[in-house]
């Protein structure tokens, strides 16, 4: 596919196509026979059968009679963290690495000249790294004052604040304990409790609502909305677990189960409109609804769902899925990811950019 590129985006932030960030990743062999990709700046290469052949040593002596046993062709690739931002400034590519340890989760624009980016290890996001344009570096702010023994936590952007979810325990129904995180002398600090639900939280998202105010969804065994005084159920669903939760300023809200259904409604009326694969993500762009999976992106509305064309590139790095996330800028609708940056003008026509 042309542009296609050799690295791993699991994300970004667009506002046009000279201005943007990808958060970027190198897959290497999953074998013990070393190899390995070189460095990660080579992200941006192109991508075909010789370049990831290239990536693993197979083990196998051309002259020793007896090798290995290993076959090239059964070679696949874990993914390392996502440790580096891939900026492109006025139509040049620079990469930034963001941090030394842990994962990047998710990347969000604060504003004109601000980015943060949510980062985890080991499973659970402990802190934020916020970037100036004008610096053009990252500061790390650890989390602070968060109530002990929280697991399996999850995060989410409010504006330059932090929501976070964590359960009590291990088990399903242990209580899941929200609050607000602010930035206070160089760190994120928990000033607000917003209350409990009643079992793990799986996926979080918020978005502004009316008159300024904050506008919180969470998922696990049920879909919830947080309101002043406290959480209310929206979506109650038995036979699985929310798994994902994407909400906009229009008072609508996608959810995603990890059954592949698709849940689209509002806090008065949500229901079930599609089963597809697990979505990773959602964007409401032109007036619609698009989610996507690991294979396909979708149109959904009230009535059920349309499969789009989309460029996509298999890889043969393992747990990456084909089709990349969906971002919405520039009055574009994007796929970042995949090795393959993409974007429509109508949803259903796809111009894939380079990015070398």
């Amino acid at each position: 596919m042309e542009h296609a590129f050799r690295g791993v985006v699991s994300g970004g932030c667009i506002r046009d196509e000279q201005e943007l960030m990808l958060v970027v990743s190198h897959p290497h062999p999953d074998n013990d026979f070393g190899g390995g990709p070189g460095p990660v700046g080579e992200w941006n290469q192109p991508v075909d059968a010789e370049a990831y052949q290239d990536l693993v040593d197979s083990g196998v002596d051309p002259d020793d009679e007896e090798d290995s046993g290993v076959d090239p062709d059964d070679a696949r690739f874990e993914v390392d963290d996502y440790q580096h931002v891939a900026v492109r400034t006025a139509g040049a590519w620079t990469l930034e690495q963001v941090v030394v340890v842990g994962t990047i989760d998710a990347l969000c624009r604060l504003g004109a000249n601000r980015h943060g980016a949510l980062v985890s290890y080991g499973g659970s996001a402990h802190f934020v790294a916020i970037r100036s344009s004008e610096s053009g570096k990252w500061e790390s702010l650890e989390y602070e004052g968060v109530p002990e023994g929280l697991v399996e936590t999850r995060v989410c952007f409010s504006g330059e604040d932090i929501v976070m979810a964590g359960s009590r325990g291990f088990e399903l129904d242990s209580p899941a304990e929200v609050g607000l995180l602010v930035r206070a002398e160089g760190a994120m600090r928990w000033t607000q409790s917003l209350g409990q639900l009643p079992g793990r939280v799986l996926a979080l998202d918020n978005c502004p609502g009316a008159a300024g105010a904050r506008v919180l969804y969470a998922g696990g065994r049920s879909l919830w909305m947080h309101e002043e005084g406290g959480w209310r159920e929206v979506h109650s669903f038995p036979r699985g677990e929310v798994s994902f939760v994407r909400c906009f300023p229009s008072g609508e809200v996608i959810a995603g189960t990890t059954q592949g259904d698709v849940i689209l409604g509002t806090a008065e009326a949500c229901r079930v409109v599609a089963r597809v694969g697990r979505i990773h993500s959602a964007e409401r762009w032109g007036g619609e609804f698009y989610v996507a999976d690991e294979e396909n992106v979708y149109r959904v509305d009230a009535s059920g769902f349309e499969r789009c064309a989309v460029p996509k590139e298999s890889s043969v790095a393992r747990n990456v899925s084909d089709v990349g996330m969906l971002v919405v800028g520039n009055d574009r609708l994007w796929l970042a990811g995949s090795h393959v940056l993409a974007s429509s003008t109508d949803g259903k026509r796809w111009t894939t950019h380079p990015v070398r």
